[in-house]
């Protein structure tokens, strides 16, 4: 949790590897969207977060000279949007960038949905005004409404007067169709992302999948990870866990072992690996997930690790819940409640 002054970080971010480095980059963009500029209420949550992943996946480009890095962290974005949408419904109110919050408790609506549709939208404005221009008005914005709050309509209306005195950056702007953008439930329109590194580890997906259809003579070995980075595994891991059916119990435990998944430090991807063995009910991996699931206390690991626990050993579920339910944040307390009695 992002702090002005200071950070609360969790250990997860610590997986040997320095795989995580993203979200350093994001606690520390926090720093001026979130702590420097502020929203005004929750409905305009998307200015702290949306901001907050654009900066982030902008540090990303910088630090690896290398643009493709920005989009292919975004398609691991768009998987989490897309995961949200299908938690709340398409058509749900809090699946809106400006959701309508009167009378409700915001932590409901929280999820990917303000992180990544936000980043979506300043990703399209920069595009549709171009980088160079873009740039100029990211420091006037956080300049203009330094230690203030303030609401999308502001947003608006400052970009709009920044762009007012150039023609054509203007005019796109104005013709923009700012109400669906910030009212329309669903998805937004889908940038046109790099998917280079994406379709490596989709191509491996696919390869598991003949072989799990037994379609395939594909023997799985370390090298076909070799040169993956962690955040390609991350992809290939929820590709798998996607498959139209699931590993036999197997082959999650010969994937665990050749690509070392199973014995990973790194929370981001022994998560993943466990969700995948609990869909495959690999009971090898049960007690491990509920005890990664009972140790770990950020809800985008607990969340899937519980969903998929309760399907194959719901006893364990809730055994793992009553021994950790007081160590779980408020949030996440409440929401595997939920989970539990089957509102969630």
């Amino acid at each position: 949790m992002e702090n002005p002054v200071f950070t609360f970080a969790t250990p997860t971010l610590i997986s040997g590897d320095r795989a995580n480095v993203d979200v350093v980059a994001h606690e520390l963009a926090h720093s001026w969207s979130g702590n420097l500029v502020s929203c005004a209420s929750w409905e305009h949550f998307w200015l702290n977060e949306g901001w907050t992943v654009y900066l982030e996946r902008r540090i990303q480009a910088a630090v690896h000279n290398d643009d493709k890095i920005r989009d292919f962290s975004a398609l691991i974005g768009w998987k989490a949007l897309s995961d949200s949408i299908a938690q709340f419904g398409e058509d749900h109110e809090y699946t809106k960038m400006i959701p309508d919050l009167k009378g409700k408790d915001p932590d409901d609506a929280f999820s990917s949905i303000p992180y990544e549709k936000g980043f979506v939208f300043l990703y399209h404005l920069e595009k549709l005004v171009g980088i160079e221009k873009w740039d100029k008005f990211i420091p006037h914005y956080f300049t203009t409404f330094k230690e203030r709050s303030l609401d999308s309509y502001e947003f608006k209306a400052t970009l709009l007067d920044f762009f007012a005195s150039d023609s054509d950056a203007s005019k796109k702007l104005n013709d923009l169709d700012w109400d669906t953008w910030f009212y329309k439930p669903g998805f937004p329109p889908k940038p046109d992302f790099d998917t280079s590194l994406a379709d490596e580890c989709l191509a491996l997906a696919n390869k598991w999948q003949s072989l799990s259809e037994g379609k395939s003579d594909f023997k799985p070995s370390a090298k076909d990870i070799e040169s993956f980075t962690s955040q390609q595994s991350y992809v290939f891991l929820e590709a798998v866990q996607g498959l139209p059916s699931p590993l036999s119990a197997s082959q999650v435990e010969t994937m665990g072992k050749e690509y070392a998944y199973a014995s990973s430090q790194n929370v981001e991807l022994v998560s993943r690996f466990y969700v995948i063995a609990l869909k495959a009910k690999a009971e090898k991996f049960y007690k491990d997930a509920a005890a990664l699931a009972g140790r770990v206390g950020r809800m985008k690991f607990v969340r899937p690790m519980y969903k998929e626990l309760l399907k194959v050993d719901a006893p364990l579920a809730r055994e793992t819940f009553e021994k950790s339910k007081d160590f779980y944040h408020p949030i996440c307390r409440n929401m595997v409640e939920k989970m539990l009695e089957g509102k969630a």
